[in-house]
């Protein structure tokens, strides 16, 4: 009985080490075209992630926020419209990283 449950905490010891190493989630970056209250226009540099589509969550460096739209696939370059709080303090030409945020389905 011992063993067994020294087994189970031993596996499960494992997981949380194979989950803490996990690569991180890629990165992508985009150009700031354009500012509203509340929402900002990011052209996306190189290739349109998979992920990029309408109620998608956005994680930037300090914050996150919500895809609301996305150009054609096949315009160039992509723009996608997020709805975050850091609208306010992005300007312009500024060129932006974000990756993969969790659903904010619901939000």
């Amino acid at each position: 009985m011992i063993r067994q449950v020294t087994l189970v905490l031993l596996v499960v010891a494992l997981c949380g080490v194979a989950a803490a190493i996990a690569a991180p989630a890629p990165q992508y970056s985009g150009k700031v075209v354009a500012v509203e209250e509340g929402t900002v226009k990011i052209a996306i540099q190189g290739e349109k992630p998979d992920w990029v589509r309408k109620n998608a969550g956005v994680k930037f460096a300090n914050g996150v926020g919500k895809v609301i739209e996305v150009s054609a696939a096949d315009a160039t370059p992509v723009v996608m419209t997020v709805k975050t709080k850091l609208a306010s303090t992005m300007k312009v030409d500024d060129v932006v990283t974000f990756e993969k945020g969790r659903s904010m389905a619901g939000c």
